[in-house]
């Protein structure tokens, strides 16, 4: 299937990340359909994709008529069957869950349209394992961000068996929406931005638990020095700025020790057998207590959209080269 081709959109799964994405594709005029096997998740879903909509207009972003139409091109089926089966393109965001995908993957093979495409929001698993083998070479991985309809960047993760065409119209469908897409080659687990994040908490943990640095300060640290330069340089051209022999020495240093892969850290584990479980319960590494989950992530989301204001900026290729 080509771009021009593509006019609804289905969204499967309405809980943490469907809405922002069923979002997306409204503002930018594609129609879409929702669906979710737990019937009061379409509520709940509208209500966080019109909660976004008006964060949009209150910060300046968008112009109320443009809200008001966006909202006019999202709407719900009571089927799976339904939902599927006038789609061009099905986004699947359901649940992490290896059988629970299979299950939703073998339905939606029964369904989808010949010719339409089927990508997952799969954070970590290997969908071509769990998919229909006639279901593949139009199947992707396309890895959004939390908050999908404000971070820029998908990870889009290939396999041997996916169509080009698939890719190309992947690639050239997160460009009208207005992402940033990297294309991994070939599937590993957790793709890339997971995998870093990873092993940054190895060492996170490590420091916290050691009583080496509280929290706050650690964030602080990470704010004021290697956040706004990763901005700008990323992680690998920042080693050409810091000279690669000094990069390789340090690797060497046996004054630096890794941390050890503790997959039990008492400063998380603790705090989640407490209940403190971050924004969503009041308490994590910070206390949140007296304000309304809801003004959080409106304060999140307005002051992440103002950094992202200056990325085009910073990762023109050219830019320092």
């Amino acid at each position: 299937m080509h771009l021009d081709q593509i006019k609804n959109i289905t969204v499967i799964g309405l809980g943490t990340m469907g809405p922002g994405l069923a979002q997306a594709f409204a503002l930018a005029g594609f129609r879409v359909t929702g669906f979710d096997a737990n019937p009061q998740m379409p509520a709940q879903a509208k209500k966080i994709f019109q909660a976004n909509l008006d964060s949009l207009v209150e910060f300046g972003e968008l112009e109320a008529e443009a809200a008001r139409a966006a909202g006019t091109r999202l709407d719900f089926a009571e089927s799976l069957a339904e939902a599927v089966g006038k789609a061009d393109l099905v986004v699947e965001t359901v649940s992490e869950k290896r059988d629970i995908k299979r299950q939703v993957y073998a339905q939606i093979a029964e369904h989808l349209p010949q010719g339409s495409l089927l990508w997952s929001n799969t954070s970590t698993l290997n969908i071509y394992d769990l998919l229909p083998e006639a279901l593949i070479p139009r199947s992707i991985i396309s890895h959004w961000f939390a908050p999908p309809h404000i971070i820029p960047l998908v990870e889009v993760v290939k396999d041997p068996r996916v169509e080009q065409a698939t890719v190309d119209t992947t690639l050239a469908l997160l460009e009208v929406l207005g992402k940033k897409a990297i294309v991994i080659e070939k599937f590993v687990p957790g793709f890339v931005i997971n995998r870093i994040q990873r092993l940054l908490g190895y060492e996170i943990f490590f420091l916290l638990e050691n009583g080496y640095i509280s929290p706050e300060d650690l964030d602080l640290a990470v704010k004021a020095s290697i956040a706004p330069r990763m901005m700008l340089l990323g992680l690998v051209q920042r080693y050409d700025f810091t000279g690669l022999e000094l990069s390789a020495r340090n690797l060497q240093d046996q004054e630096f020790f890794d941390p050890p892969l503790d997959h039990h850290p008492a400063p998380l584990f603790s705090r989640v057998e407490e209940g403190k479980l971050g924004v969503k319960s009041g308490e994590g590494f910070y206390d949140y207590r007296g304000r309304e989950l809801s003004d959080i992530l409106r304060d999140r989301d307005r002051y992440l959209m103002r950094i992202i204001k200056n990325l085009d900026f910073c990762i023109q290729k050219d830019r320092l080269v």
